[in-house]
Order: structure tokens, then C-alpha cells, then sequence
């Protein structure tokens, strides 16, 4: 009779452990801006189910561009360009309860993600175009591996990565010397504040 008492006591301590993890939960909404070498943005992500969130950013790309030129003795045309972009990506928190299990921070989403990050730019509303030569509208579609941990009060920092399909929106009439369709390698370090 003692084995079977021990025995239910096992399941039952064992039952609530796996209770207390899975109470682990990505936070219901979270604001903020993140800042990385080649970009600014705003972003909020928001609670879709425990471990499921929808990234969405709002912000500021820098990009550097040159057309070469076939005639040796002219320069190759370069260019600096700032544009504005938006970027909607679901991501699951695959990490969060192991996270919650080994007692670390799990606050402000801290945990291991995949993600498909959809990301558009439009050439209408460039900020900053030095070498003056049209930009083609372009989209891509990424899905990701990446890493967010918390720090401090309210900061954190990413880093992701992945390769995904790119297009480049424009008229073939118009001469242009690109193509539609293009493998995007996507690599990120990112830091970021919560309000």
C-alpha cells in the first residue's frame, strides 16, 4: 500500500511542476523602440496565444547602392539611401518554457523564437536619396531563428537570422537593369528599450 501512496504523491508533484511551467506566457502587449546598425523603429507585439506573438515594426532602413559604369573613365554612380519600412511577423517563443523551468528571466519575451518576418519598403516615400536614381519597391519574406533576452529594467537585445525569397517591384519597360526575384540572407543584432 506504501508504494502506491509513494507513487501518487510522484504523479501528483509531478503534475503540478508541469502546471507551474506551462503557466509560463509571452507578455500581452509589449511597446518600444529598437535601434540596430542599419536601422530604427518603432515596434509592438502582441499576445496571439501563450507562446505566439505578432511583431509589427515601424521604421527607419539605411541602405547604400552604386550603378557601375561600363566606361572606365566615368565613376560608378553611389548612392546613400534612409527609407521608411514596415515589417509584421508572427514568431513563436519555442524557448519560453524551458526558460521558465531553469528559474531564468522570461520578462519582456525573453526566449528563443522562429519567426517570418514579412518586411515592405516603397520608393515613394524616400527621406534621403543622394545619388538621385530610382529605387525599386521591394518585399520580403524571411522566416528566422533568433534570440531575445531582457536586461536592465526595461531593455533587451535580438539577434536573428535567416534566409528567405525578396522581390523588387517594378516596370520592365522602364530599362531596368534588376531583377524581380532574389534570395535574401537576413542578419540582425538588435537593441531595444520597453516602455
Amino acid at each position: 500500500m506504501r508504494k502506491y501512496i509513494s507513487l501518487g504523491f510522484a504523479l501528483v508533484s509531478f503534475l503540478v511542476k508541469s502546471q507551474e511551467t506551462e503557466k509560463a506566457s509571452v507578455e500581452e502587449n509589449l511597446f518600444g523602440v529598437q535601434l540596430s546598425i542599419i536601422n530604427t523603429s518603432f515596434q509592438y507585439e502582441t499576445k496571439l496565444d501563450r507562446k505566439i506573438t505578432l511583431h509589427s515594426e515601424l521604421g527607419f532602413g539605411l541602405a547604400f547602392a552604386t550603378i557601375k559604369n561600363d566606361d572606365p573613365t566615368i565613376e560608378d554612380e553611389k548612392s546613400t539611401i534612409i527609407y521608411p519600412f514596415i515589417n509584421l511577423e508572427p514568431r513563436w517563443y519555442f524557448g519560453l518554457d524551458r526558460r521558465a523551468k531553469l528559474g531564468r528571466n522570461t520578462k519582456n519575451n525573453s526566449a528563443n523564437y522562429l519567426s517570418l518576418a514579412t518586411t515592405f519598403f516603397s520608393n515613394q516615400t524616400l527621406l534621403l536619396n543622394t545619388g538621385g536614381f530610382n529605387v525599386t519597391p521591394h518585399l520580403s519574406i524571411v522566416p528566422q531563428f533568433g534570440i531575445r533576452r531582457a536586461f536592465a529594467k526595461n531593455f533587451n537585445y535580438e539577434f536573428s537570422g535567416g534566409v528567405g525569397y525578396g522581390y523588387n517591384f517594378f516596370d520592365d519597360a522602364k530599362g531596368c537593369n534588376c531583377s524581380h526575384n532574389n534570395t535574401i540572407i537576413h542578419i540582425q543584432s538588435k537593441i531595444g528599450y520597453n516602455f
